[in-house]
């Protein structure tokens, strides 16, 4: 959906009065960017004629492997503007009798849940993506991208962390303490890990 359309079109909508795109879709049209950041810095690396077949084969491993990545975030940026899609459209239902309004709170608490869902997915894919990018990556790069490299990680920690407003958002609408409790772990846990990257 979002990924066939320009930066241009992509940004329009972004700034129209409809409810979505949305944050939680920007940012992981942003983790996507980042992605091509880090392909970037290993693909001027290999063109290298005298790197080393060893290395050669690792780094273009990890290069397939993010490009694997980005199409998941391009898929996720869909999957927030949907899932906040469903948010809305829950929120119209009727409520004028008790059935309605029973009905209306099941598939908002169904939505809310579905809401969180997605930036937490967004956040564990930053964190494989930084750990690839730390570890796999930037020790090998050309001293030409490593400064490209670098910003990837960077934008993939401030994707991570902003992920988490998204979270604890629609986890505060979901009744259910407990699995509300559960989310909110998850998340935290998530970002604890990207702080030892």
């Amino acid at each position: 959906m979002f990924e066939e359309l320009s930066l241009k079109q992509y940004n329009d909508q972004l700034a129209s009065n409809a409810p979505t795109p949305g944050g939680g879709s920007a940012l992981a049209q942003a983790g996507a960017m980042a992605c091509s950041l880090a392909q970037m810095s290993a693909n001027v690396t290999l063109a290298n004629k005298d790197l080393d077949e060893q290395l050669r084969e690792h780094l273009t491993n990890k290069s397939n492997t993010i490009a694997h990545a980005q199409k998941a975030l391009y898929k996720l940026s869909d999957e927030d503007a949907c899932a906040y899609q469903r948010v809305v459209s829950a929120r119209r239902l009727p409520k004028d009798t008790e059935a309605q309004a029973s009905e209306r709170q099941r598939q908002l608490q169904k939505a809310y849940h579905s809401a969180t869902t997605v930036p937490l997915d967004v956040m564990r894919l930053c964190r494989e993506l930084i750990r690839i990018c730390t570890r796999e990556i930037l020790p090998y790069t050309s001293k030409y991208v490593r400064s490209d490299c670098e910003i990837a990680v960077a934008l993939l920690r401030t994707v991570a962390q902003n992920s988490m407003l998204n979270v604890q958002a629609n986890a505060t609408c979901i009744c259910n303490a407990e699995l509300r409790a559960n989310i909110e772990k998850q998340g935290k846990d998530i970002l604890n890990e990207i702080a030892t990257l």
